[in-house]
């Protein structure tokens, strides 16, 4: 499957202007930064804004022109727009009349963690209640395409997490293709397939996530935040010191745990640019405890006095942010090995 959208539009002095080929046979990403056109594009994608100038194949189909309830294109807005007047199952059984059985409405509540609140209103739900709600409600209608405009962003961040493992389990039982916004590393990285960077209402980057999170070459590493996501496996679990031990290819990581992870497979942590420190041989005498050896591949100046070093960690990237003072009294060159030094370590959770 694939969809093909080529738009413009002008806001003010912000203009959209995107040629986009998305293969869409899983979950697929729009990143960016608030006031990029992410939800502006879904609108569209959705028919909630059309312009004749706009062109929509999707499926084999031209739907530029088609109104919204003719494209079975849902969407699920952050605002939730349930209707307040109905209960909570009520709102799902009316989603799902549209749908073709695949799921129920009970046993949907209870994956997605409302289950108590079906014989609530749904006026009186919280933000993270009721968006909860709208992704059930969405879900029970099987859109043959679900957009999803940041859909957890009411929720804390381990509800979000959470919330992010339950959808992708959901999409891949029922091979439903979504587009998810949103501008959490954390959400695209565990959700999306692919993933398309959005900046100043144009693509920028298109590929896996773990590809553009770890190139230097784009806008988002000149951000706070940049860093990269990392595939790892638990190799020992401490109970006394609560400390897991990561396996990345043949390095070890140490990683504070409140309780081992619940599964064997691949764990994901993030790491960012800004809690990695590099030596050019190890450190001695100090509370720095994670060390792993790495290999520079690339020295880039990502804005006045900042600089980022990509640097290779067996099959995968790590991103190491110092100023560029330091960049030019270590002596960097290219394949040099360096010694990362990590600060801290976020789990994402199972992947």
């Amino acid at each position: 499957m694939s969809l093909h959208l080529k738009t413009q539009r002008r806001f003010g002095g912000f203009e959209l202007d995107c040629d986009l080929k998305l293969p869409l046979g899983g979950m697929l990403g729009l990143f960016g930064p608030s006031g990029c056109g992410k939800s502006t594009l879904l609108r569209i994608l959705a028919g909630l804004d059309r312009q004749p100038t706009d062109g929509l194949n999707w499926q084999g189909r031209e739907l530029a022109a088609v109104l919204p309830e003719a494209r079975r294109i849902g969407l699920v807005f952050q605002d939730s727009r349930l209707f307040p007047h109905m209960t909570v199952l009520a709102n799902l059984q009316l989603a799902a009349r549209k749908g073709r059985g695949r799921w129920q409405p009970e046993p949907l509540a209870e994956r997605l963690g409302f289950a108590e609140l079906l014989g609530q209103p749904a006026h009186g739900l919280s933000g993270g209640q009721r968006q909860r709600v709208a992704l059930g409600r969405a879900l029970l209608a099987e859109p043959d395409l679900l957009l999803l405009d940041e859909p957890f962003s009411a929720l804390d961040r381990r509800s979000r997490i959470h919330q992010a493992h339950v959808l992708k389990g959901l999409q891949r039982e029922s091979g439903m293709p979504m587009i998810f916004v949103s501008h959490a590393m954390e959400e695209v990285s565990l959700l999306c397939d692919q993933l398309v960077l959005l900046a100043g209402g144009r693509v920028e980057a298109q590929g896996r996530p773990s590809e553009i999170f770890a190139r230097t070459d784009l806008s988002l590493a000149s951000r706070d935040d940049a860093g990269v996501m990392l595939e790892a496996t638990l190799a020992h679990y401490d109970d006394g010191e609560q400390m897991a031990s990561l396996r990345l290819g043949d390095q070890l990581l140490m990683v504070t745990m409140e309780h081992a992870p619940d599964e064997t497979g691949p764990l994901q942590i993030k790491v960012s640019g800004r809690d990695v420190v590099i030596a050019t041989a190890p450190i001695e005498h100090s509370s720095l405890s994670n060390c792993l050896e790495t290999r520079l591949l690339s020295v880039r100046e990502v804005r006045p006095g900042q600089t980022l070093l990509q640097l290779a960690l067996g099959q995968q990237i790590l991103l190491a942010r110092i100023t560029s003072r330091s960049a030019k009294r270590l002596a960097l060159v290219p394949d040099q090995r360096l010694y990362a030094y990590i600060k801290a370590v976020s789990l994402v959770g199972e992947g």
